[in-house]
């Protein structure tokens, strides 16, 4: 009897660890309409820190189940290259959607959090001027001050944009609350917003082993004695395709060998970043990143949106941080050619002291 009661109750202790796992799983599928395709999950802020992908069966149907002890924001790239917020939360299953009242055309069904997510982004959508658009999040953010939402409606809507108003996101974050205000994506917009960028500017920038798409090993030894614009963008980023095609002229335009592009792509898939580069011409040393966000050159920048471009001296130090593209041309041109000048009455000296 008294074996049969210690069967009876390691059953029921392995029964009740195994509806425990079950419990904190998170699951994502639906039907991409795209048979075959290639899906990828990644986390956003750390708490989720691996990148998942899957391919469509001849369907188009996919599934993703991923552990989740809380709340996590993910982003899902679709097979149109289309990138779609997800927050997964345990015991949880959604479904992604066509949606045509989302700008990306997708939605996820499912959860909370998300219901929330997607509520909002169709209100700031349809928002026809920046004072309606700051209103909203202003409102949204006093009914939500805790929430994980307010990260991405903060990144898409308000950094996201030519010319970023660091006074407009001040006054939009004041009033988060609880955790959320301590967010590493909040904490690195108030150490810019209170022109603390100094402290990267002038940092020198880190060693790397990359290659290219010619296949050309590349270290950060070619970019001494040129000024480079490194640019961090993905080919399944509508902002960072426009951006990475607007410097692809960059190089035509400034008449020096003191000059060069750097291009990492925080891509999963080869193939489509390759496919991208090729199709558009995009010029420069073109390189990947498949470790993205998680990358030890993306922590320690503090990339979390993209596209991020910065602009290095040819001494490998940083001069420009997080730059846009205005006046960025008249900028690169000036400096390259006064240290064209520089370099060459060196190397004058130097001959005439050989002579």
């Amino acid at each position: 009897m008294k074996n049969h009661g210690i069967i009876t109750l390691l059953i029921l202790f392995l029964f009740s660890c195994g509806n425990e796992k079950q419990e904190s799983i998170f699951t994502l599928e639906g039907n991409t309409g795209t048979p075959e395709g290639s899906l990828y999950l990644f986390g956003t802020d750390g708490r989720y820190e691996k990148r998942d992908s899957t391919v469509c069966d001849e369907n188009g149907f996919f599934r993703f189940t991923i552990p989740a002890d809380t709340v996590m924001p993910l982003a899902l790239i679709t097979p149109d290259m289309r990138l779609v917020p997800v927050y997964a939360e345990p015991k949880l299953k959604a479904e992604l959607l066509r949606d045509t009242t989302m700008n990306n055309g997708w939605s996820v069904k499912g959860g909370t959090v998300q219901a929330l997510h997607d509520s909002i982004s169709r209100v700031l959508d349809a928002c026809n001027s920046t004072n309606m658009l700051h209103e909203t999040i202003d409102s949204f953010i006093l009914k939500n001050p805790i929430s994980d939402v307010n990260v991405e409606i903060v990144r898409r809507y308000m950094t996201e944009l030519p010319k970023t108003d660091h006074r407009a996101i001040r006054a939009r974050t004041g009033n988060l609350g609880g955790i959320i205000k301590d967010h590493t994506f909040f904490a690195m917009l108030k150490e810019r917003t209170d022109n603390k960028v100094s402290n990267v500017e002038h940092r020198s920038f880190p060693s790397f082993n990359y290659t290219t798409a010619d296949s050309i090993e590349l270290t950060q030894t070619e970019l001494l004695k040129k000024y480079t614009l490194v640019t961090f963008w993905a080919s399944w980023d509508e902002g960072s395709r426009e951006r990475i095609k607007a410097l692809s002229g960059i190089q035509d335009s400034i008449e020096s060998k003191s000059f060069a592009l750097l291009n990492i792509s925080f891509d999963h898939d080869s193939a489509a970043w390759r496919r991208f580069i090729e199709e558009d011409s995009i010029t420069g040393n073109n390189v990947i990143e498949s470790k993205m966000f998680g990358s030890a050159i993306a922590k320690q920048f503090s990339i979390k949106s993209l596209p991020f471009t910065m602009l290095v001296s040819p001494y490998l130090r940083v001069l420009k941080y997080d730059i846009g593209m205005n006046g960025i041309v008249s900028h690169i041109d000036s400096l390259t050619r006064r240290y064209d000048k520089e370099q060459e009455k060196k190397n004058k000296k130097i001959t005439n002291k050989l002579k």
